[in-house]
């Protein structure tokens, strides 16, 4: 039997695996599509769509179950939210995970 959690975990795997990461599958998720673009573009479709095709299991899922949001946080910053359930994953620290485990690391004061 598959629970929530069991389906969290399918998700946060699937969320720390960039796309194309297994040779010869396109598995994983596109998460700098979907943060760095411009606010306005329409790619949360896209990500959900991308995501019930990499996980199968999510087609069963109707739209009040699995969604994206976002949440304006100070006066530049928006958060991305994935809603499973009732359960909220921040897109924002998936990716800085993600991007921690890759090594990548960004000097502040580089002129």
């Amino acid at each position: 039997m598959i629970v929530t959690q069991h389906i969290i975990a399918m998700i946060e795997h699937w969320l720390s695996t960039p796309p194309n990461a297994y040779i010869g599958s396109s598995y994983g998720a596109p998460l700098n599509d979907l943060i760095l673009n411009r606010l306005s573009a329409p790619v949360g479709n896209a990500f959900i769509a991308k995501m019930k095709t990499d996980i199968p299991i999510l087609t069963k899922l109707s739209p009040d179950q699995l969604s994206l949001y976002s949440d304006t946080q100070g006066h530049e910053t928006r958060i991305i939210y994935l809603r499973v359930g009732n359960v909220n994953i921040n897109l924002n620290k998936a990716a800085e995970v993600r991007a921690q485990l890759r090594g990548e690391t960004f000097d502040v004061n580089a002129v």
